[in-house]
């Protein structure tokens, strides 16, 4: 199945001397699906929260980047969902994500 979304990107940036923000930018990148499976985590909550092991692949010059400790979050279905893990596949990177993203996103 085909994936396209976006790719969160964080960039240290000196907002003043010695004081640094992390700041996200959203690429548009395309790939595919190669997983998707979904779950109610109940754990130790009263509710239970909505979890997905997904998998997308994407050409790594796409994202254009070598450093994918900088990778913030994937979008998918109108939800940004954070990465957990890269896995390198030359020519391809395969992102692993599982749960909702809730840091800093662009302004």
């Amino acid at each position: 199945m085909k994936y396209s979304g976006k790719l969160g990107v964080a960039e240290q940036v000196e907002v003043s001397p010695g004081v640094w923000e992390e700041v996200i930018t959203e690429q548009d990148i395309v790939g595919d699906l190669l997983q998707r499976t979904e779950a109610l985590s109940a754990g130790e909550n009263v509710l239970p929260r909505y979890v997905t092991t997904t998998s997308v692949s994407v050409l790594a010059l796409a994202v254009g980047q070598n450093d994918t400790s900088m990778f913030r979050y994937l979008t998918l279905a109108g939800t940004r969902w954070a990465i957990n893990s890269w896995v390198a596949q030359p020519p391809r990177l395969v992102a692993y994500f599982g749960e909702e993203y809730h840091g800093p996103i662009p302004k």
